[in-house]
């Protein structure tokens, strides 16, 4: 059968009536990256992650290894021991996650865009 919008159509003898229908957005709760770091992340990096994951309303978890911080705590993130070149793994809880995202990536690459 073919899908033509609101009209019918006639298949093999069959008539069946198509109806378009609005399908919603659907947007992930929750997501994750694998990030490389491009700087060492002191407490004024780690500050500033937990001010964007509070801005947003999500909720932050970085791993480095086999440790994690949480944008709960800064000296959960600080403990991580970011330093340039680090492959990281972000996993952010919310619905403004990608906001949320490009906020804490130019955090950690050090980017002003």
């Amino acid at each position: 059968m073919k899908r033509t919008g609101k009209t019918a159509v006639k298949n093999k003898g069959v008539q069946t009536a198509v109806k378009s229908v609005s399908v919603p957005e659907i947007k992930a709760e929750k997501v994750s990256f694998i990030l490389v770091a491009k700087k060492v992340l002191c407490f004024r990096e780690c500050a500033k992650i937990v001010m964007a994951a509070e801005n947003t309303g999500c909720m932050v978890q970085i791993v480095s290894g086999n440790k994690s911080g949480t944008s709960e705590s800064i000296m959960s993130l600080a403990s991580l021991g970011i330093t340039s070149g680090t492959s990281l793994v972000l996993t952010i809880s919310g619905e403004r996650n990608e906001e949320a995202f490009h906020e804490i990536a130019k955090i950690i690459n050090d980017s002003e865009d």
